[in-house]
């Protein structure tokens, strides 16, 4: 046999050898990343270095406290989801064990998984305004220095950072908050590592007239702005990776993002639009009538909408892809906000009586448009133009509210079981849900 040969069998059977060296490695997990969830309170996207057994998995691992799930997916990757209807009270232990399709054993690892949202609030600080975080054992931690006032906080909805809004005598400065956190923490902890803020950002070099903010679950951010410089609104748009780009679009009103990306929500004389985002095929549809966004639920293509009629009424309307707007409620008061659950089985509307803006009161609304529960919020305020949030985790509705005769508003948690009122002793100006990163 010539050398030639003999080169040429030795490389056959070194990738042979290669071959079965790869067959026999057992497998590894690759990304565990905590997600959001439509039908659920949370979940886990698991991607592997081979087809895992799905059915070899589920058996094998384990949460502790032991929260109904169910493994969904073929081979690799694959997604855990916790039921619903089960509120998530502390971070959960989490064990993974199972079987590849070849029958070899994953290497058992175990991670704390706290998917729950964390608390932001603007506080008051001497003369000033600071964004604070509430940490998980009850401490409050400044996030920013202190501002003459904080007029927009968005939290980018991947959890990455914050974008956020501050005004004093030479207008608006739009800056963006890095964030360090995570949701998993390798071993067993008590809980997944602090937040921890980067260097604040300016955005945008020159003072604005105004801004308005939106994020999605991607953490790309949309800025609706106009500088004194110019005098016209612009729509930036700050993709998760590249270069932030002008988008040429004519609204009447803000616009925003679709939480799962892609596209946005465009108010226009004629209607609410659907545009796709740069990168895509250009689409547009519309929606006609005098509507306004009020919130998007879990579930895809779902959000409610407020509609307004000429004898001065409103209505609240849940929309579903390939479906009329279905309407909720119909009355004289006005909308102030809303929030639902998964695609709309639950809804909670915030309204205020036509005659008295004091006298509020918060519904629970099913899907036919029975009011489930019903709360007087008498002896509270609502904080004017901070929206009603809703944490799927702990099932709770989170308000800004302001005691009548006090100076400063609080947030206020809501489990939704009940819509008892539970306010916190801190006096902000808005409160608001940082999502796990």
């Amino acid at each position: 046999m010539n050398t030639a040969a003999r080169l040429l069998a030795g490389g056959v059977l070194l990738a042979l050898l290669q071959q079965q060296l790869l067959l026999r490695r057992p497998p590894r997990l690759l990304e565990l990343q905590s997600s959001t969830a439509s039908s659920g309170p949370a979940a886990l996207s698991l991607r592997f270095s081979r087809p895992m057994d799905r059915t070899s998995l589920a058996m094998g691992s384990q949460l502790q406290p032991p929260l109904p799930h169910q493994w969904l997916g073929e081979s690799n990757p694959l997604r855990l989801l916790l039921n619903a209807n089960q509120p998530i009270t502390g971070a959960i232990q989490l064990l993974i064990s199972g079987l590849d399709q070849r029958g070899l054993a994953l290497r058992p690892q175990r991670w704390t998984w706290d998917p729950r949202p964390r608390l932001l609030a603007v506080t008051p600080q001497g003369s000033g305004e600071q964004l604070q975080l509430l940490q998980r054992d009850g401490s409050w931690q400044a996030l920013t220095p202190v501002f003459e006032r904080i007029t927009a906080v968005t939290p980018l909805g991947d959890g990455s950072g914050i974008a956020l809004a501050s005004r004093n005598d030479q207008g608006e400065r739009l800056w963006l908050l890095p964030l360090a956190q995570s949701a998993l923490q390798r071993g067993h902890q008590p809980a997944p590592n602090a937040v921890k803020p980067g260097p604040l950002q300016a955005l945008l070099p020159d003072p604005l007239i105004f801004a308005h903010l939106s994020s999605n679950q991607r953490g790309e951010l949309l800025v609706q702005w106009s500088s004194q410089a110019l005098g016209r609104s612009i729509t930036s748009f700050w993709p998760r990776k590249g270069q932030p780009q002008q988008l040429e679009l004519e609204a009447s009103g803000p616009m925003q993002l679709l939480p799962e990306g892609g596209a946005l929500v465009i108010p226009e004389l004629e209607g609410l639009s659907l545009r796709n985002l740069p990168g895509r095929p250009e689409r547009r549809q519309l929606l006609p009538g005098s509507r306004d966004l009020s919130s998007f639920c879990p579930v895809s293509g779902r959000a409610l909408l407020v509609r307004h009629w000429p004898d001065f009424r409103r209505s609240l309307e849940l929309v579903e892809p390939g479906q009329p707007p279905r309407q909720l409620w119909l009355g004289a008061d006005a909308v102030l906000s809303t929030a639902c659950d998964r695609g709309g089985e639950r809804v909670w509307l915030l309204l205020s009586h036509w005659r008295d803006a004091q006298r509020s009161r918060l519904l629970e609304i099913n899907r036919q448009g029975q009011i489930v529960r019903s709360r007087d919020l008498t002896g509270w305020e609502v904080e004017p133009g901070v929206p009603m949030a809703y944490d799927p985790t702990r099932q709770q509705l989170l308000l800004t509210l302001r005691q009548q005769g006090r100076q400063d508003a609080q947030p206020v948690l809501i489990p939704v079981q009940d819509l008892e009122l539970r306010p916190l002793a801190k006096a902000v100006r808005q409160a608001l849900w940082l999502p796990p990163g």
